[in-house]
């Protein structure tokens, strides 16, 4: 009696698979005929001739044969898999071929349309090049290439969608090992479907049939909802076919190489009096700023540091002052401090000569860092660096004013105080013109001139941006600071104290 399914007399092909030890999607007889009767539907194979690339243990080519295939050439770089296939396909004889190879190299060695159908399933995101690898396929396949693959992740997440044509690189996507009960990770790249349509057009193949795996016990690896995340399913598969009469997609790079193709023409552009308005709006607001200059922390600003600013920040020292007597009055023999915006590290070397030496300073300007004080850890970087944490103070002096996303470096400074731990905080805030020009007396007294008032208030234009006082106790609370207080005010400038609470609320 005949058998009446390709894999009823050779149950090997998912017996023995070891991929049917996997936890999620094993393999089982219902799998392989579920899967293979839309990737390789049996009215459409016999006579063909058939490529499988990523064969594993060939159960493709199983299927192929039994429903009349010409001929089943399976590509497998595992050479376990490929020992095993040749044993269990050996009854198909010479119609059955398995190598053993890598497929870009067996790709670029194989003649143009060797192959009616090329079965591509669950390899092409193995390719970090999918447009590259794709160009090879199409170039073997004569009529027909059968694809099956992943969706991005940020697509079956529902980041993206789904008409969005893209390439999502994955770090640590995995492949089937041959011979243990695991995965081999590595970087790879899923394309999503609308990406691989212009893959294919690009290589003659512009007509797409969208393929759909019915959904079973047995085949939960496509659907994505049975997973809790989206609708979407996790795996798609799709047949693309060739067409000579097509009018081909040229990529921009063939275009340019030939000087062919659509042009669009500048005086008939109909976005191009809008460009031209931006871009010259864009390069006018650029000017102004080239003129005015903007305020850098750079190396002549570090040699004038201190001088800038005892003249030009009231109570400078005072704060610092305010800083040493708070801590001084810790229970902590030695609290672990860190000054963010250290500058030249003055209140880090006061700190110092009081017998501190739990010291760490952050500021973002090489330049700065570079002449500050050594005795203390001294960090480069623009985020808080919560790595170093926890501490006990965090002094924040003079520089949260120049942060454009301050709640969320507040926020990391909160993750980063140990339970009691304190925040001293002074800000430059918003200020009516009457008290901003208490502000400016207070740079005459020092023997600031009106042209260098006028001119470093263009430079920290749009570079100091001032928040006001309210939205910094609004903002203190909501991030679960306790005990807010006002510890010094100038014109201008206040400092604030707040507390992480202890352990025990």
């Amino acid at each position: 009696m005949m058998p009446k399914y390709p894999f009823d007399d050779h149950p090997e092909f998912y017996q023995h698979d070891n991929r049917r030890h996997r936890g999620f999607n094993p393999v089982s007889k219902h799998f392989l005929e579920t899967k293979f009767r839309v990737l390789l539907p049996p009215e459409q194979i016999k006579n063909q001739h058939i490529l499988d690339l990523g064969a594993c243990y060939g159960a493709a080519g199983q299927w192929a044969l039994f429903y009349g295939a010409a001929s089943y050439t399976g590509v497998e770089i595992q050479a376990a898999y490929v020992k095993q296939a040749r044993q269990w396909l050996a009854h198909w004889d010479k119609r059955a071929h398995m190598v053993q190879q890598d497929i870009r190299s067996y790709l670029a060695q194989s003649h143009a349309q060797a192959f009616d159908l090329v079965l591509v399933a669950g390899v092409l995101y193995h390719f970090v090049d999918s447009s590259t690898i794709i160009e090879a396929i199409c170039r073997v396949a004569k009529h027909r290439v059968t694809l099956e693959s992943n969706y991005p992740p940020s697509m079956c997440a529902g980041l993206l969608p789904l008409d969005c044509a893209i390439t999502e690189y994955v770090p640590e996507q995995e492949v089937n090992l041959a011979d243990t009960k695991a995965s081999m990770l590595g970087l790879a790249a899923s394309s999503s479907l609308a990406a691989l349509d212009l893959f294919f057009q690009l290589n003659g193949f512009p007509v797409a049939q969208s393929l759909k795996i019915p959904i079973s016990a047995e085949t939960l690896i496509y659907d994505q909802s049975l997973l809790g995340n989206t609708g979407l399913d996790i795996r798609f598969a799709v047949c693309y076919q060739r067409d000579t009469q097509a009018l081909p997609l040229k990529s921009l790079e063939q275009n340019l190489a030939k000087q062919v193709g659509k042009t669009a023409t500048w005086a008939h552009d109909p976005q191009a009096k809008i460009r031209t308005d931006a871009y010259q709006q864009r390069a006018k607001t650029l000017e102004e700023k080239e003129m005015k200059g903007q305020w850098r922390f750079d190396a002549n600003i570090a040699q004038q540091f201190e001088a800038i600013a005892k003249r030009e920040i009231p109570d400078y020292l005072r704060v610092i002052d305010l800083c040493l007597q708070i801590i001084g009055k810790s229970p902590l023999p030695q609290p672990k401090i860190i000054d963010v915006g250290s500058a030249l590290g003055e209140t880090l070397k006061q700190l110092h000569q009081r017998g501190y030496y739990k010291l760490y300073g952050v500021e973002c300007s090489a330049d700065m860092l570079a002449q500050s004080f050594d005795q203390a850890t001294l960090i480069h970087a623009e985020q808080f660096p919560e790595t170093y944490a926890p501490f006990d103070y965090v002094l924040v002096n003079w520089t949260l004013h120049f942060i454009a996303d301050r709640k969320a470096y507040l926020a990391a400074i909160k993750r980063s105080l140990n339970a009691g731990g304190v925040l001293i905080l002074t800000e430059k805030i918003n200020s009516s013109a009457c008290t901003h020009e208490l502000y400016y007396d207070f740079k005459r007294a020092n023997g600031v001139s009106e042209t260098d008032i006028e001119q470093k208030r263009q430079q920290i234009e749009g570079v100091l941006v001032t928040y006001p006082f309210s939205w910094y106790l609004d903002t203190l609370a909501t991030l679960g600071f306790i005990d807010i207080e006002i510890i010094n005010a100038t014109p201008a400038f206040m400092s604030f104290m707040a507390k992480n609470p202890p352990s025990s609320i």
